[in-house]
């Protein structure tokens, strides 16, 4: 039989991005959720639980009622934030976004992307993100075409339908074009500092610098440091440069024992004032690590985007 995971809710609101106060009155007025309960009355959630919780918060943010959004089912949340398209970005039949005339939709860029991957093309595939970038905005252009391109590469490179070297010339083309991206950005001298990086033993970057460009994209001064960082060093910038925020993108390995160690002695070494946030598709099999140190983990970057306001709005007041 398979395992059903319960969540207490302090993990709850890290992959949420809710505050426990939220959840718990969401829970008391409109019974969104019903949380199980242990022997010492603790709450804990299911998968399900946590699911609708995020449909609800986009809902939220979108300028939908809570009120009007309690009796509805997870699938009825999802169409009601069916996402549409960006401006210059026209439906097809299918209703997907056509986001070049090249390609009808963004799961067809992928394609192309991934099949200029196998053929180790560079040129072709620097040649369709370049093209998709002419039409589609930034935030569309990373959660639609950017994030599950790299979602699928890792994927395929762990079942061996990508080579090493596959994975490699991919990493190399999107390093390049994220790289590009993240430079374009000016920031304001008073603006807030965001360290995006990969601690020691986590060498693939993508992540993090999908990370900074949304961070920057908010007016934060982004700097990346790069992969494999030691927790003393990241710790040692963030002191030097001020920093309010200390981003690592967690991607492979998810049971690395000495990750554990050295997320445990960043804190340790962080000022108390520096929020850690994690994200990244290891990031699960570092949750009991990364409660222990009060980090926020992210799964989304309309999350992202939204702790990232939280912060800045904490900071003026």
């Amino acid at each position: 039989m398979e395992k059903i995971y319960k969540y207490p809710i302090k993990v709850v609101s890290r992959l949420t991005g809710l505050s426990v106060f939220v959840i718990r009155a969401w829970e008391k007025r409109y019974e969104i959720v019903t949380p199980t309960r242990t022997d010492t009355n603790r709450r804990l959630y299911s998968e399900e639980d946590i699911e609708k919780l995020k449909l609800l918060s986009e809902a939220v943010q979108k300028g939908h009622k809570i009120s009007g959004l309690s009796d509805l089912s997870i699938d009825e949340l999802r169409s009601v934030l069916e996402i549409k398209p960006s401006a210059g970005v026209i439906n097809s039949a299918n209703g997907n976004a056509v986001i070049h005339p090249d390609f009808k939709t963004t799961e067809a860029a992928k394609s192309s992307c991934i099949e200029a991957i196998k053929n180790y093309d560079a040129k072709t595939l620097e040649t369709i993100l370049m093209k998709a970038s002419l039409t589609m905005s930034q935030p569309h252009l990373l959660e639609n075409l950017i994030v599950p391109l790299v979602y699928e590469i890792g994927e395929l490179w762990h079942s061996g339908d990508l080579r090493i070297a596959n994975e490699h010339l991919a990493s190399a083309v999107l390093r390049s074009f994220l790289n590009g991206i993240l430079e374009r950005y000016r920031y304001k001298e008073n603006a807030p500092v965001f360290i995006t990086a990969t601690p020691l033993g986590q060498e693939h970057e993508l992540g993090a610098l999908i990370a900074g460009i949304t961070a920057a994209s908010l007016g934060w001064k982004v700097v990346y440091l790069g992969t494999g960082l030691p927790a003393e060093e990241i710790a040692a910038v963030s002191e030097y440069l001020k920093a309010k925020v200390v981003s690592l993108s967690i991607v492979y390995p998810n049971d690395d024992p000495q990750l554990i160690k050295d997320l445990m002695n960043l804190k340790r070494m962080l000022s108390q004032n520096v929020s850690i946030i994690a994200g990244g598709r290891a990031v699960e099999g570092y949750l009991n690590v990364l409660g222990d140190i009060n980090a926020v983990v992210t799964k989304e970057l309309t999350q992202l985007r939204t702790i990232l306001e939280s912060i800045r709005e904490i900071q003026h007041h």
